[in-house]
């Protein structure tokens, strides 16, 4: 279905109060014409403009976009600010960034889309708690869309930084003075297979659990709005104690959304090739095998909730309890 054959969007009456300041970023109804806001349409018109109607339809991937925009932000910069300028505290730096990151993403997009930013979280939820398999393409276009321009907003910010750092023109993966891990993720040169399998499994799955956790009504769930500050703690943590062998990927997304900015601005060709498709069996196989680890273990252990499949009740006892 088109945006065009889509239901049309109403306009919405804001009411302000009275006394309160009027703003520029204050919301006030179309049809009120103040000092900072000049009215742009007929009021009586009722139906928005083409963009308004294509916001409306696909607004959970613009959240999407927007939320994964935010934390490669925050991700990206950190990683580029700490190694091009010996900025911050190091490891401390970067886990704080990344933690701010994942907030504020999941802070923009939760209350439109549910602030998955990460496919990991996306396929885990329409195994385990319904999530439409439909939308499960067009979120994930959207959050490595949103990982990709993000990452290539920070390269143009750092540049003449990288050409100082690595040599003007040159960009490499691995390397004493290699850059492409200032977008993607790179393993620790002398760890093996197994280790960045099992690293990336396990950061995943303490992720993804938790992520379940917040979720769960019937257990400690966070206050309406105050996730993102439970996921801040979740991520630091999550750095401080496994982010050193694989710099701590954990969603699909944000390593696969730099690394094919990088391939387009000259990292060449190692960035898919480099340790035989790094970006394939442990960027994405190994997350998402991790955020399905990581929900079965909660709901095989904790969960309640009828919507898990550990929960739903079985044909036999189902066609018992309906014929007595």
């Amino acid at each position: 279905m088109s945006t065009s054959e889509r239901a049309p969007l109403l306009r919405r009456d804001v009411q302000a109060e009275q006394d309160a300041p009027l703003l520029p970023a204050s919301a006030v109804a179309p049809e009120e014409e103040t000092h900072l806001h000049t009215l742009k349409h007929d009021p009586d018109a009722g139906i928005a403009n083409r963009w308004a109607r294509f916001r409306r339809a696909y607004k959970e991937e613009l959240a999407e976009f927007l939320g994964c925009f935010f934390l490669i932000i925050f991700g990206n910069g950190v990683d580029c600010q700490v190694v091009l300028h010996g900025a911050g505290s190091g490891m401390l730096s970067i886990n704080f960034a990344w933690a701010i990151g994942v907030a504020a993403g999941v802070w923009v997009s939760g209350g439109v889309s549910g602030g998955h930013i990460n496919p990991a979280v996306t396929i885990t939820l329409a195994v385990f708690r319904g999530f439409p398999w439909k939308r499960v393409p067009s979120y994930i276009i959207a959050q490595v869309l949103g990982c990709f321009t993000a990452a290539l907003v920070i390269y143009a910010n750092y540049h003449y930084s990288i050409d100082l750092y690595e040599g003007t023109g040159i960009r490499t993966t691995v390397g004493e003075r290699a850059t492409g891990g200032l977008f993607f993720t790179v393993p620790l040169p002398f760890l093996p297979a197994s280790s960045c399998f099992i690293s990336e499994l396990l950061g995943t799955a303490v992720l993804v659990a938790v992520v379940m956790a917040l979720g769960d009504k019937n257990n400690l769930a966070p206050p309406q709005g105050t996730s993102p500050i439970a996921l801040f703690f979740l991520i630091l943590g999550i750095g401080a104690a496994l982010g050193i062998n694989t710099a701590y990927g954990l969603n699909p997304a944000r390593d696969f959304g730099p690394r094919l900015m990088a391939s387009l601005v000259g990292y060449g060709s190692e960035v898919w090739t480099f340790r035989y498709h790094y970006w394939l069996w442990n960027g994405w196989l190994t997350t998402i095998i991790g955020g399905l680890v990581g929900a079965t273990v909660y709901d095989g252990l904790i969960y309640s909730g009828t919507d898990s499949p550990f929960n739903r009740p079985s044909r036999k006892s189902y066609a018992s309890h309906s014929h007595a």
